[in-house]
């Protein structure tokens, strides 16, 4: 499967405008012959939308997403954006269209609201990681900060994932020692764990750009199923990442290891329940 991740600047609030950015790319993916485009997490409308959420949100047979729908015949696509499922109730969400049709929804779990972040009070959490369907491979999508979790992709990595998705609108913090911030370390030392430890395929697009005091890093990358990261896209600038994916990989990885094997879920589920009754 050919794959492309989109690493761009979504306009505050100007979901028109956006949608045009991931109109020109998804033609681009189409006559390069790409499977699947992949846009960071809230890419239709911008990260801090505060109160104009309930202006931009996008709903379920809307025009917007009838749209995607359309686009989607040709090439499998997700995108991030605020979803209104039940009126005055809107999830961070990441939204899958294929063959005409939004075919999976993921809403975001774990919703920050501390410091510079204020997901919790736009947002109503998800509350669960289930996996669908993209042509032979079986898919889970984590957001942001759930990608912070490992027990997130330990779920997906239980019902046997063989593709993960995380994306993110994730800002700089901090400068190392090397010049660049630490928290592009964070999120690339998490995927080779689980590209190598679970056995999957698992890119991470972020998205770059302004807003308001808010830096956005970029830095998406690709990590193979027992071999960690083996492309990256630019920090800070726009960029394209192109990867292909291919289910023998997967195989290689669980059979060098054998950890899906061994794993003992039961034995996990008993001691978790001993710890929440102590």
């Amino acid at each position: 499967m050919r794959i492309r991740g989109i690493q761009f600047s979504p306009a505050l609030g100007n979901v028109e405008k956006n949608y045009d950015a991931h109109e020109r790319h998804i033609k681009d993916a189409v006559r390069d012959k790409i499977d699947f485009i992949i846009f960071p997490e809230l890419s239709a409308s911008g990260y801090h939308l505060k109160d104009i959420v309930y202006d931009v949100s996008l709903a379920p047979g809307s025009d917007m997403i009838k749209k995607f729908e359309k686009m989607s015949r040709d090439i499998d696509i997700l995108i991030g954006a605020p979803y209104e499922e039940i009126p005055g109730i809107i999830y961070n969400t990441a939204l899958f269209f294929s063959q005409g049709q939004l075919v999976h929804k993921h809403r975001k779990v774990q919703l920050p609201n501390f410091g510079m972040f204020e997901e919790g009070m736009i947002f109503k959490p998800g509350d669960n990681f289930k996996t669908f369907k993209i042509g032979d491979f079986t898919a889970g999508i984590i957001i942001c900060r759930e990608i912070l979790f490992p027990v997130h992709a330990y779920l997906y990595y239980l019902q046997e994932v063989d593709f993960l998705i995380g994306i993110s609108n994730s800002p700089v913090r901090g400068i190392g020692e090397e010049g660049f911030a630490p928290s592009f370390k964070l999120w690339e030392r998490l995927g080779e764990v689980y590209a190598v430890n679970y056995h999957l395929n698992y890119v991470f697009i972020n998205r770059t750009g302004f807003e308001e005091s808010l830096c956005f890093g970029g830095g998406s990358f690709f990590a193979a199923p027992g071999q960690g990261i083996l492309k990256k896209a630019a920090y800070f600038d726009e960029d394209i990442l192109d990867f292909e994916i291919n289910k023998e990989d997967v195989r290689i990885s669980r059979i060098s290891t054998n950890y899906l094997r061994d794993e003992n879920p039961g034995l996990i589920l008993k001691e978790l329940k001993r710890i929440l009754n102590a």
